[in-house]
């Protein structure tokens, strides 16, 4: 995600002949050089081709081609369980020549997850008071408590970038009516233009950050399962009309 350069034009000191061909010192301006071949190239080349013909615009999450998992150590680590959120929102103003202007916001729906459990869930939970392992994750107070918190949201405060086509995005998460800065670290994958959206552009990125839990309110079995959350994103986003 480079910036366009700045060109930086050198000034020099040109003696300019006083009247009747004699030096004057008084006369002497200030005027700037002529540019180099180098310094008139124009400032949108330097762009990665990935961005050059990217349209600066608005974005919205593109929900077919977005997907969003977490996961926890299990067991003191010796697997890594992963959830999926299969409801969650975005929205994103891009300008790829100045892509630290950007904004970012998402919204996700705890009541949507996907925990691929295959067994019997009430025969293991007799007591329980949910039907399925998704319900337990997502409505049981010491998990997601959608119930009472029924959105978890993130709202980009800086973005900063760390190469030609990454940066790290800094932002509040809302979690269990907790909010805290997080940083995720941002790849931008490139540009599309399918038929069926006809000029507009799509744009794709992978996300992911790592948070502690316990520092929402939920510590439910540290250390059996870890308190370190690691959070990834893959997805597109579509130029709004």
């Amino acid at each position: 995600m480079s910036l366009k350069t700045l060109i930086i034009g050198g000034t020099s000191a040109l003696a300019l002949a006083a009247c009747g061909g004699s030096s004057d010192p008084s006369a002497i301006e200030d005027a700037p050089t002529p540019p180099t071949e180098a310094e008139s190239t124009s400032a949108d080349a330097e762009l990665h081709p990935l961005l050059a013909e990217v349209a600066a615009a608005t974005y919205s999450l593109e929900k077919t081609h977005a997907f969003m998992t977490v996961k926890v150590g299990h067991s003191g680590g010796i697997s890594d369980y992963r959830i999926s959120f299969t409801d969650f929102d975005g929205d994103l103003s891009f300008d790829p020549a100045d892509p630290e202007a950007s904004s970012l916001t998402f919204t996700i729906n705890p009541l949507a997850v996907e925990t691929n459990y295959p067994g019997d869930y009430k025969a293991g939970h007799a007591e329980s008071q949910w039907e399925s392992w998704n319900e337990d994750v997502s409505r049981d107070a010491k998990w997601l408590n959608a119930d009472e918190f029924p959105e978890i949201s993130f709202v980009a405060t800086e973005i900063a970038r760390t190469g030609d086509l990454t940066g790290t995005v800094t932002g509040d998460l809302t979690l269990l009516g907790e909010t805290k800065p997080v940083t995720l670290d941002v790849t931008y994958n490139g540009v599309a233009n399918p038929p069926w959206f006809g000029e507009r552009d799509v744009i794709g990125f992978d996300a992911s950050t790592t948070v502690n839990r316990s520092e929402f309110g939920m510590a439910a079995y540290i250390p059996n399962i870890s308190d370190a959350v690691t959070v990834e994103f893959s997805g597109e986003f579509l130029q709004d009309e």
